[in-house]
């Protein structure tokens, strides 16, 4: 007979469901000749698996995996022969509550197969908008529950036919138990329609009836992967102009998608590194730098040196651009350069993903509506990052995948394609919930080893972002079947996530999201606020496995203070226990508070009155502040800044680099959060050194820097008419070159040598890099936010890590803790 037959049982965790990984077993446990079954459970993959191949079984098993899949952890336990006759694969078991949990794929594009056969005369699933298999297409976006079965998707209403049903129970089919698997006979279906005119039409022609109208200049509405988009063609300047007044009151940018790569290149410079991102199936939008070449019409991005550019990640984009309209073959050339691709949604609101709420809200922006009836039940919006050039001094995790890039995802906004992939926090703890701020809000559930992030919610200044904020929670707390012990939040009492986690802790014993509960242990559930800057730092410690002190500098526009002022140019000694404030940008009176925000020649005034004192008007003069807005105005700003009740006082970095842009003219209004400070980041060029004089005044305890001689400097070259491309570089260079001597001055003091980087300044890849530079040579080690955005998107993480460690510290799986 050989050799004995040996037994084992497999366990194997990570993201391993509806990733094919079942018909991979099945497939190379035949191929070794093996016995046994496969299955999916609520704890993750478990394969039993007898015969002589077993230790070949053993090793390839996890090194040979499917592409979607991610493997966390893998167990073997080696058992008595048991005599099956055959491999099968068997039904999901969702076992007993409260057992480990299976962590949820993200939403990936359609793959090359797919796409093949979508532009296939001879395919039956030729030009069906929503062909998918078991290595693409929609995951989170669609799942109600674990496991990851039809029944437990938005697919359940859709019964397959014989054809589709024979590849979902064939183990050596693409498709097999490839959930959301349809085809156009038994599957969900397009339409498109003219809401004003009742027009509607189905299936194939809708797609085509979609093209014309976007070729005649119009706007429609297109259902994607994780909610709708609003669409318009990227190069017809008319258009787009229209989109802007219809949807957007500011300068914001258009994410626009190509294509191909090659039809990106035309309008942006890419990287080798920026191309893989692009290509990569989570399809993000990369901001590129605008090229020499072609250009899209100026309303996509008004102002800005960046394009948001993606690529078509559904088969419905795809058919956008190489619907073979009439009889003409679907090798043409595409029907666009470039579409503009924005988030379907009002002002402030989150993204639309339900085809009622889509009719009814939308039908004053746009012309049509591209529809399909395979529901969206978690809305996912897109994600946006940047690829910066990874710089020496930055500190990458050890067996990290991204070790040998020469690059690192600088996000800023982690959403569809990455949410809700885990991040591993290195070691188990309690299950905390981190709320997160107000702007750009995202929330954090720890389970087990991991911190599970959502998707990018939005900013928290209405019920439907609230509404969806719970939406959410509800959802990821009951598939990683989490029961938080504590809720961290931020220390602002007026944000609405504050409000809700105060409110949530009244009634701890049934924290009511929705009618559903988040479960939590009877009126144990702490409540502990942590401090904005704090929690940033907390971000990059959370990602690095940190735990020990760091010196943190967070720079940002505006978090609570714990002296009741708006902190922004923060230098923390901070570990999971607490941090204290080491140094700060002194404090700038904001006249008229959220109008200097929206108005940064407001602050510009303030900065002076504060540099120049009485000379202040004579300097705004040279400025030409006093022709631009009228003397009275400026006069009247001046006094407003010297009344503490109604100018708050900020330490905000991000003010700084407003008062800057609009003190050289770059840009003086914010229509859009950090529009000031992106213009001023675009003026920057390379190899200038120069920087302006800043006064270090030490106080007890502490440092404060004082840049009023910085501001005299800006001025001066400013009136002797040195360029602004110069001035913004200097400029820069000067608040990095603070950063490198403060925190000289208190590694010297302590002996700290890990730096910790975050805050929404540090978006300035000019400045993140050149800080960045300046600590390495110093010796630091550096460490950046990497896998969640190092602005307020990334609140959340550091809230949940620093709660977590500090419960961890005092022996508590539950509650009971004094903190």
């Amino acid at each position: 007979m050989g050799h004995m037959a040996e037994r084992a049982q497999i366990i194997i965790k990570g993201i391993v469901q509806g990733v094919g990984f079942r018909p991979y077993v099945f497939n190379l446990a035949e191929s070794l000749r093996l016995k046994g079954y496969v299955t999916n459970t609520s704890e993750g993959v478990l394969i039993d698996v007898e015969g002589a191949g077993v230790p070949e079984f053993v090793q390839r098993v996890g090194h040979e995996a499917p592409p979607l899949s991610s493997i966390t952890d893998l167990s073997v336990v080696k058992l008595p022969p048991y005599g099956y006759v055959d491999f099968t694969i068997r039904k999901s078991t969702d076992q007993a509550q409260g057992l480990p949990f299976t962590l949820v794929s993200p939403d990936v594009s359609i793959c090359d197969d797919c796409l093949r056969e979508l532009l296939d005369p001879s395919n039956r699933r030729y030009l069906y908008p929503l062909i998918n298999c078991t290595n693409c297409g929609p995951r989170y976006s669609i799942t109600r529950s674990v496991p990851y079965d039809r029944p437990n998707t938005t697919m359940a209403g859709f019964t397959q036919c014989p054809a589709c049903l024979a590849e979902y129970g064939n183990p050596r089919d693409r498709r097999f138990h490839a959930q959301p698997n349809a085809c156009p006979e038994c599957g969900p279906k397009v339409e498109f329609r003219v809401q004003s005119s009742g027009y509607r039409v189905q299936g194939r022609e809708a797609v085509g009836e979609a093209i014309t109208l976007l070729k005649q200049g119009g706007i429609v509405a297109v259902k994607g992967l994780g909610g709708f988009h609003i669409a318009c063609d990227a190069e017809n300047e008319k258009a787009v102009q229209r989109l802007r007044e219809k949807k957007r009151k500011s300068n914001k940018p258009f994410a626009v998608m190509a294509p191909t790569v090659e039809h990106i290149r035309q309008y942006c410079l890419l990287s080798g590194e920026e191309e893989s991102v692009v290509r990569s199936n989570r399809r993000p939008v990369v901001l590129l730098p605008k090229g020499e070449g072609r250009h899209l019409a100026a309303g996509v991005s008004p102002n800005n040196q960046y394009i948001g550019c993606m690529l078509p990640y559904t088969p419905l984009h795809y058919l956008l651009f190489h619907h073979p309209l009439g009889s003409a073959s679907s090798a043409t050339l595409p029907h666009f350069n470039a579409l503009v691709m924005t988030s379907g949604n009002l002002s402030e609101e989150p993204i639309i993903h339900t085809n009622e709420d889509a009719l009814e809200k939308l039908s004053s922006i746009v012309d049509g509506f591209l529809l399909h009836d395979r529901d969206i039940f978690m809305r996912v919006d897109d994600s946006v990052l940047r690829v910066r050039s990874a710089e020496c001094g930055v500190r990458h995790e050890v067996n990290s995948k991204l070790q040998t890039q020469k690059s690192e995802l600088s996000f800023l906004r982690r959403s569809r394609g990455y949410a809700p992939d885990p991040i591993p926090l290195h070691d188990d703890g309690p299950e905390v919930l981190g709320c997160g701020a107000d702007l750009k809000n995202t929330f954090t559930l720890t389970k087990g080893s991991f911190a599970v992030v959502s998707q990018h919610i939005g900013d928290m200044e209405n019920l439907e972002t609230v509404k969806f904020y719970e939406e959410c929670l509800t959802n990821l707390a009951s598939v990683y079947r989490v029961k938080p012990v504590a809720i961290a939040h931020d220390l602002h009492p007026g944000y609405m996530s504050t409000q809700w986690a105060l409110e949530c802790g009244m009634r701890s014993a049934e924290c009511g999201i929705n009618n559903s509960k988040l479960k939590t242990q009877k009126s144990k559930l702490s409540l502990i606020a942590i401090q904005h800057h704090y929690a940033h730092i907390g971000s990059v410690m959370a990602e690095h496995g940190l735990k020990d002190k760091v010196i943190g500098v967070a720079c940002d526009g505006t978090g609570y203070g714990t002296d009741g002022n708006l902190w922004g140019g923060e230098f923390l000694i901070a570990d999971v226990d607490g941090f204290e404030r080491a140094a700060q940008f002194s404090y700038l009176p904001l006249p008229g508070g959220e109008s200097a925000i929206r108005e940064p020649w407001r602050t510009a005034i303030s900065c002076l009155v504060r540099a120049a004192g009485d000379r202040a008007m004579d300097m705004l003069e040279k400025a030409g502040f006093s022709e631009k807005y009228g003397k009275s105005a400026v006069e009247q700003v001046m006094q407003v800044s010297r009344i503490p009740e109604v100018s708050p006082l900020s330490s905000g970095a991000g003010r700084l680099f407003d008062a800057v842009s609009a003190l050289i003219g770059a840009c003086d209004r914010n229509t859009f959060e950090g529009e000031a400070a992106m213009a001023l980041e675009a003026l920057t060029i390379d190899d200038i050194d120069d920087q302006y004089v800043v006064e270090f005044i030490g106080k007890t305890g502490y440092t404060e820097l004082n840049f009023n001689a910085t501001m005299h400097g800006i001025l001066r070259d400013f009136s002797q008419g040195l360029g602004k491309q110069v001035i913004a570089t200097k400029f820069h260079n000067t608040i990095a070159t603070s950063i490198g001597r403060i925190v000289r001055k208190i590694h010297g003091a302590t002996g700290i040598g890990d730096v910790a980087l975050s805050g929404g300044t540090f978006q300035n890849l000019y400045l993140l890099n050149r800080t960045v530079r300046l600590l390495a040579g110093d010796g630091m080690q550096v460490y950046v936010n990497r896998r969640v955005p190092c602005n307020d998107g990334g609140i959340s993480l550091g809230q949940a890590y620093l709660v977590r460690e500090r419960l961890k510290k005092c022996g508590v799986q539950s509650g009971e803790c004094g903190i």
